[in-house]
């Protein structure tokens, strides 16, 4: 008779390690360093769609590789989490009477709402880049359409004229990566250290050495 071997994640039972669940979905919940370790998960994914799936240049133009708005809705997801970091680190709770709470006023995957309700304020660029990373975390990364039409409108994007809503270029993940950086920066009171880029070795293991480290 053959043992039947226990599965888990790297972190072992990280979401049922615990005989209490409503305790643990309510630890998790409001723990700031839970919702970074899930930025460095979500920045890990989508930099190897990034490192698979370079931009192409066809009859002179620079073409995105559709797998590319995956990656783009994972830096959305890890925006999001980034910022519910901050929420929470506020002394804010998201996880109350065995209940998700949403944050008031802010939308699904709105950006920049969570943004202005957390207390970041993006520059001009910053929040033209957020503002579009969500049609990615909304349906442009997960779905071949939005649920109304309208979302489907390309935009008049100031830097870069007329944008597909599908379409995120090189400098918006730059943008992008940099408003990450200074998000996690408030969160953790520190300016985020220079180490491997996300994928190496040394960022996955500074990075969640970091996040348990300092604890809830």
């Amino acid at each position: 008779m053959s043992r039947r071997r226990k599965r888990s994640t790297e972190f072992g039972d990280w979401w049922s390690d615990s005989s209490d669940l409503v305790a643990q979905h309510e630890r998790l919940g409001n723990s700031w360093w839970a919702w970074i370790l899930w930025v460095f998960v979500l920045e890990d994914s989508a930099y190897l769609i990034r490192y698979h799936s370079p931009y192409r240049k066809t009859s002179g133009h620079e073409t995105m590789p559709l797998t590319l708005c995956v990656c783009a809705m994972l830096v959305g997801y890890a925006l999001e989490c980034a910022l519910k970091a901050l929420w929470v680190k506020k002394s804010n709770k998201l996880v109350e009477g065995s209940r998700y709470k949403r944050i008031q006023t802010v939308g699904d995957h709105d950006i920049v709402g969570l943004a202005a309700a957390v207390g970041y304020a993006p520059t001009s660029k910053e929040k033209n880049v957020l503002a579009r990373l969500s049609k990615f975390a909304v349906f442009a990364g997960r779905y071949p359409v939005g649920k109304t039409p309208e979302t489907m409108k390309p935009s008049d994007d100031m830097y870069l004229n007329r944008v597909d809503v599908g379409y995120f270029s090189k400098q918006d993940f730059r943008v992008a990566q940099s408003v990450l950086n200074k998000i996690i920066s408030l969160v953790s009171g520190k300016k985020r250290r220079v180490i491997g880029p996300p994928g190496s070795a040394s960022y996955r293991r500074a990075a969640l050495e970091e996040s348990f480290s300092r604890g809830s």
